[in-house]
């Protein structure tokens, strides 16, 4: 079964919504924010790097993503798991977006996903992993 590991090392970045605004003459615009931009990028670039080939079309596909955040000195010992943000549904949007046409065909193809948020562990950095498999 094939799988497809990916890690972007620094703070997990979720998707952040574009911004839309009506100029003077009354067209609309839209940007999608800066932080948003480049994550995808880091993304992309990440698995054309890793040499990975794309899934087959039509392949029924799983993903986990892992967020592990830098803990706060001010986060009690005794909480495991962040519970603030980012949010865990957006930390997903942003990697399954950036991976459409390059991992996979289309993100409607997954039709399994796992979520996590945890903190990372010293000496591990903060970072997000993704796994791409074929759904059994």
């Amino acid at each position: 079964m094939k799988e497809i590991t990916l890690t972007l090392y620094g703070d997990p970045i979720p998707k952040a919504r574009a911004r839309t605004w009506r100029d003077a003459k009354g067209g609309h615009h839209s940007k999608t924010p800066d932080s948003t931009s480049h994550a995808e990028n880091n993304w992309r670039d990440i698995f054309l790097r890793s040499g990975e080939q794309p899934f087959p079309p039509e392949t029924p596909l799983e993903v986990t993503v892992t967020a592990y955040l830098a803990r706060p000195k001010s986060t009690p010992k005794k909480r495991v798991r962040p519970i603030t943000r980012p949010d865990s549904d957006n930390l997903y949007k942003l990697v399954t977006d950036a991976l459409e046409k390059l991992a996979y065909d289309l993100d409607s193809r997954i039709v399994d996903v796992h979520i996590h948020k945890q903190y990372a562990v010293y000496p591990d950095p903060p970072r997000t992993v993704v796994v791409i498999r074929e759904a059994t």
